[in-house]
């Protein structure tokens, strides 16, 4: 069996490429785990639907994912690549994926500069269904779902006023000042201006 030394993972319920990592996400400090090389089309199949494998892998991976924590080991864990992408899954006793991890882009490229000479190998799992596809960034998803919430809950005079900083332009009907408000694509100049003054009237009213 083939293994990588000194890597770190970011095990969630959701694959997070390495730069949507968050300060308070549980960062795993691996000492010792093994690798396999499947097809590119497997390894597709890991990312982007949740898998069950057979026994027989979860037995050979068995402990030998080793961390350098006071929980030294994961019982049923490795990475797998194509030889151009690297992901780590985490198994439970059933064969279930539970948790999927990508890689530090440095750590990544010199995983893939050793594993070039590994030999490709077949992997028996089924597709249970397809996972959650996650279409922007975590703070995307926060800043997005922040500016929900406060247009919810926003007093209509401060609504027309954060209308007006928007647009120069005064509207009186609530309708339409929310329903262009919801509008401001992400990509828009008028969307950081929305947040900005979200943020601080926000903070005035606490």
């Amino acid at each position: 069996m083939n293994y990588i030394y000194d890597v770190f993972l970011n095990l969630n319920d959701t694959l997070y490429d390495f730069f949507d990592w968050n300060k308070s996400d549980r960062i795993t400090h691996v000492k010792k785990i093994p690798i396999f090389i499947v097809k590119t089309n497997v390894l597709k199949e890991f990312i982007n639907y949740n898998i069950e494998v057979e026994d027989e892998l979860l037995f050979e991976i068995y402990n030998r994912t080793e961390l350098w924590s006071v929980t030294n080991k994961i019982e049923y864990c490795a990475l797998f690549s194509d030889n151009s992408t690297v992901i780590a899954l985490q198994f439970n006793s059933n064969g279930k994926c539970i948790k999927k991890s990508s890689l530090l882009v440095d750590e990544e490229l010199e995983i893939l500069d050793n594993i070039r000479r590994f030999k490709e190998i077949n992997i028996d799992y089924k597709i249970k269904n397809k996972a959650p596809q996650v279409l922007k960034t975590r703070k995307e998803l926060k800043d997005d779902n922040f500016i929900e919430e406060e247009l919810k809950n926003i007093e209509n005079d401060k609504l027309k006023y954060i209308y007006f900083e928007c647009f120069g332009k005064h509207e009186e009907s609530e309708k339409i000042i929310l329903n262009k408000l919801k509008k401001i694509s992400r990509n828009s100049a008028l969307y950081k201006n929305l947040y900005d003054i979200l943020k601080l009237t926000s903070a005035t009213k606490k």
